[in-house]
Formats: structure tokens, sequence, C-alpha cells
């Protein structure tokens, strides 16, 4: 029935399903610390003062970042006010922009069924849904960054390359660039270097090229870094430059990990799209030329993505996100090729499914029975105080919490058989229609559980003292306090806020929150300092000290 409408009908009615499955429930739990919170809260102090051309936390520069994504929240904010919706709302209008972009490539390649499979098979794995629920910069980014590489597939399907296609692939580089940092310009610069090494001989070569598309990228996405320089403030291009060089030379924020890290996270975040996608390496079939010439980018984009991120010594789990596009593509390519027939589902290929159910559907099983599995889970955590504390909270399960793993295992086995009985189009659309479904049931329901295991206590805490107290974290990184708290620049700013809050004669009272596991460091350090209250695994510290003009009026 569907495939009857046009396109662009088709297109909009993608587009509104998907906001119908990404908007709801966006402020169903508080931001998560650190990316998702310290993105909201450089949007909440570009609001307040006004000042859009750089990135600021606690009122001071922040070069980590460029601002385009900060400029996308602060518009958000603007409209539905400063909380947890607007922060995430800017990523759901992603998600629903990059499924209708999918489908209309997979149109454009194939047919609509193939554009309608491609588009389930991305939002039907559990990683890609959860990143347009959220409020970080990663799927603003990657979008840019394909649409770049996109435009350079069309542009290099000919002997003669698109200089059209060619100047809208830089120009979209050029915003993913202004969106995360010139990683952009480097994935997108190694994947070309790779794919005109191999393709050298087909292609009709001008040196205007390479010098037009390296012009547009840098006239936009390092135009923040010209206004900048412009208004006196290289400093900032300075630490920018040096803080993404220590990204990929050392472990930042103790975000190191080992090398097989993110292959680990694609093979589990991205079910059930990652076991297709390897099946389809021993599985490959003759295609058109148009899904060949695709399929031969999609493969370079992938690896480069893969063992860059692999390499760099700081590893996060969206760093590898990038990947969810290729993936998904030849995964796609993979499942059209089984429904052709072209090769069938064997044993080999429904042990590892059914495994790989089992364990995750056993996952989100325990984690809907958190309250009652408690105790063993203690024993296990109790030489991490500050975990220790968080789970310690009662927090009731809901009476349907662990049905969300129950209903997974059971649909997605169900599925599986239908597969194993040869009716593979139901069978396809049954396993990643249930793996869609039990996302946003995670998204509803488990995450706002952890969230209130986590943090719920701590940022409450903020919220209430936050007019009437400086808050400050000690032995530990947070934005929170400063979000949730909603800190005002404080004038004139301190040289050593820490120090400043510490010792020095204050306007108002000082809270400071340190980790259970850091609590006996601390107090070594700051005699001054008083335990007052507990927030799971975090200490709630006051001054005691006698010249402390706040102490005795609470």
């Amino acid at each position: 029935m569907a495939l009857k409408l046009t396109v662009n009908q088709l297109s909009w009615l993608i587009f509104l399903i998907a906001l119908f499955l990404f908007v709801p429930f966006l402020g169903l739990s508080h931001l998560f610390d650190w990316d998702e919170v310290n993105f909201a809260e450089a949007a909440r102090e570009m609001l307040l003062t006004g000042e859009y051309s750089f990135v600021q936390i606690n009122f001071k520069p922040f070069w980590e970042k460029p601002p385009l994504f900060i400029w996308l929240q602060a518009a958000s904010m603007s409209v539905f006010g400063i909380n947890e919706f607007a922060a995430r709302f800017p990523n759901a209008i992603c998600g629903a922009s990059t499924l209708v972009i999918l489908f209309r490539i997979g149109t454009e390649l194939r047919s609509k069924s193939f554009g309608l499979l491609w588009i389930l098979i991305y939002a039907g794995s559990l990683l890609p849904q959860f990143y347009f629920r959220s409020g970080i910069i990663d799927p603003w980014f990657n979008l840019f960054i394909f649409g770049g590489i996109h435009c350079l597939i069309i542009a290099t399907r000919n002997e003669f390359l698109d200089q059209k296609k060619l100047i809208l692939s830089a120009l979209l580089i050029g915003l993913a660039v202004l969106t995360k940092g010139p990683t952009a310009a480097g994935i997108v610069g190694i994947c070309c270097s790779i794919y005109f090494v191999l393709n050298f001989k087909k292609h009709e070569w001008k040196f205007l090229h390479p010098i037009l598309y390296i012009l547009v990228v840098l006239i936009v996405g390092f135009s923040w870094f010209l206004i900048e320089i412009a208004r006196g403030r290289g400093y900032i291009v300075q630490e920018f430059i040096d803080y993404h060089i220590r990204l990929f030379s050392e472990s930042e924020a103790g975000h190191g990990q080992p090398f097989y890290y993110h292959p680990l996270v694609l093979l589990f975040g991205c079910f059930p799209m990652s076991l297709f996608f390897i099946y389809g390496w021993f599985n490959r079939s003759e295609s058109s030329s148009s899904i060949t010439h695709y399929s031969k980018w999609m493969t370079i984009l992938f690896w480069v993505v893969l063992i860059a991120f692999s390499i760099v010594k700081t590893k996060i789990v969206h760093y590898s996100s990038l990947t969810y596009f290729p993936m998904s593509f030849l995964t796609a390519v993979t499942v059209q090729n089984l429904l052709d027939g072209k090769w069938k589902f064997k044993p080999v290929h429904q042990i590892p499914l059914l495994l790989f159910i089992a364990l995750l559907g056993s996952g989100f099983v325990l984690l809907g029975i958190l309250d009652k599995i408690k105790q063993p889970l203690l024993r296990i955590l109790e030489n991490d105080l500050l975990a220790y504390g968080n789970f310690s909270q009662q927090i009731p399960d809901g009476m349907f919490d662990a049905f969300i793993g129950l209903f997974f295992m059971f649909a997605a086995m169900a599925a599986v058989f239908l597969l194993v009985i040869g009716r593979s189009e139901k069978g396809i659309i049954g396993l990643f229609g249930t793996t869609l479904v039990t996302v946003m049931l995670l998204s509803i329901v488990i995450v706002p559980k952890i969230d209130r295991y986590t943090q719920t206590s701590l940022f409450e805490l903020y919220e209430e003292k936050g007019k009437d107290h400086y808050i400050r974290p000690i032995a530990f990184h947070s934005y929170a306090h400063l979000f949730y708290g909603k800190r005002q620049s404080i004038d004139p700013a301190p040289e050593d806020e820490l120090k400043w809050m510490l010792f020095d004669d204050v306007d108002k009272p000082v809270v400071f929150v340190s980790r259970a596991q850091d609590l006996k460091t601390n107090l070594n350090f700051f005699p001054r300092l008083q335990e007052v209250d507990r927030k799971g695994g975090y200490v709630i510290l006051e001054r005691t000290d006698s010249d402390y003009p706040f102490l005795g009026e609470r």
C-alpha cells in the first residue's frame, strides 16, 4: 500500500512517523553527564550572555567544540525553554531528516522498497535510534559527513567528475567541521585518498577539483576560527587545535580503552544490523553498477572510521557512530539479496542470531528487575563506592519493566523462526521492528530508571540549592552543577574558583560534592570541610571555618 505513494508523499510520511518515534518523552530523564550536560550548558550560557560567536562553559571560553550544534540547541531552548526536551529536540529533527535522506537515496539507487528496507535496518538497530533521543553532537556531525560522502559518490559515478556535487560535498563537510571540528575533514580526506588511489585511471582529473574542494571546506568549516582571530581571540583557536591533537595522541579525561573497544561496541550496540553486516562479507552477489559503486565508497568509509578511532587513544562509544551509515547500507544490500533468494539463511546464521537475542534479552530483563537483584550486584560493586552508593538507593521496579526483555526475546525469536522457514520478508520486518519497539520502550522505561539510580538525587540537590548557594564538585569532572544549578556568572570572576570557594569571603553559602571513594582524600586536603549529607554515591560537604558568615545562619 505504502509503495503506491509517490517518493515525496512517502518522504513526508516517514518524517512524521519518525517525529512520533523520536520526539515524545525526550525530557523524561535528566541529561547525562558529561556530554549531554556539557553541550546543553554551553547553549544555556549562550542565551544568558548573548555571546554566540564562541562556546563558553562556566562563562569562560570552551575551546573543545565549534558552535554550530550549540546554536541549534540555543535556538531550541529559546522556543521550548532551558530543559532536557529542548536540549534533545535538535537530534530528533536530525533523526527524522536522516531517515528521509536514507529513503530517498535508497530509492534513487534501487527502489522505494530498498529505501524503506534501509531505514528499517538503521532505525531498527539498538544504538542508532538511541542517539536520536540524545543531546550529543554526533548525529548532526555524522549526517553532514555522510551527506558530503554521498555527494562525492554521485560526483565520481562517471568518468568526468561532477563539479556541482563536489562543491555541495565540500559545503557539507565544512558544516561538519563547524559542528565538531577538523576530524570531519580528516576522515573525508583519507576516504578520498584511498578511493582515488584505487580508481585513479577511471576519472578525468582537473587540478582545479581538489583546490576548489579544499577552499570551500576552509571557508565554511573554518569561518569560526577566522572570526575569533579577527576578534583578537586567537588563543581559543590554538587551544582548540591542541585539544584535538591530544584526543589522537593520548587518552583524554579517562577515556582510554583497548584497541578492540569499537568493534565490540558495534557488534553488540548495532544488533541485529551487525550480524547481517558480517553475514554479508561471506554472501556477496552481483549488483547493479550504482550499488557496486556506492558499496565501494561505503566500505572505505566503514574501515577508515573503525580503524582511525581504534587507533586514537581517546575512545568513547559515540566516536564510531559514523559507521552506522555504511553498516546499514551494506546490511541493506545483504538483506535484499536474502529476500531475492541469492543466499540462504542457514544454521551458521541462525545460531549466532539466537544467542545474541538470548543474551541481550536477558540483560534487558535484569535491568527490568534491578531492584530485586540488587544484593548480588552490590556485593560485586562493594569496592566501587560511587556505584555502590548509587545502586544502594531504593528505586522500585515498575510492574511491567521486565516484560520489555521478555517481549524482545520472544518476538525476535519468532522473527528468526520466520526466516528459518523461508518467510524472509516477514522475518526481517519482525526482527528489526521488534528491536525498534524495544529501544523505544527502553528509552521510556529503563533509561529513566538508570537516571534515578545514578544522578537524579544529586541533580535535585543542584536544582534546590543552585539559586542560593555556590556548588562545586571536588576531584571529579562534571557540568551538571552548572546546568541544573542554573549557575550565573560570578562577577568579578575569581582567578582560582575552587580556592575562592574554599577559603575566601563569599556572598552565598557554598556546597561541595565529592565522590564517596574520594572523601577521605578530599577531607585530608581540605580540613575545613565536613560531611552534611549523601546523595547516592556522592557526599555533600560544607565549610566549617568560624569566619564563614553563613554557617550559623542556616
